[in-house]
């Protein structure tokens, strides 16, 4: 079943959230009067095995081989405006 959950029920379940966790009552405007809240994440930037010539590293079906070792992770924003929505998966 897919769950999606809009802007302004993301505020309430933050407005929510911080009135159970730390027992401060705080207004929606109150979260980002003037902005819209960003989200951070991690996005992975893939490196490539090289040969000592330079060339790529193919495995047998000539796909390019991962160096997880120097594999390494960029951080990137978004704004989380009125016209966003968070969607995911649960159960079956």
């Amino acid at each position: 079943m897919q769950l999606t959950f809009d802007y302004y029920e993301i505020q309430e379940a933050i407005q929510l959230l911080v009135k159970k966790k730390l027992g401060i009552d705080i207004d929606l405007e109150d979260i980002s009067p003037h902005d819209y809240p960003s989200i951070e994440y991690r996005e992975r930037i893939l490196a490539y095995k090289k040969h000592k010539n330079g060339k790529e590293v193919k495995d047998k079906n000539g796909i390019r081989e991962i160096d997880w070792d120097k594999t390494k992770y960029e951080k990137k924003w978004i704004q989380f405006d009125d016209s966003a929505d968070i969607s995911f998966w649960v159960g079956e």
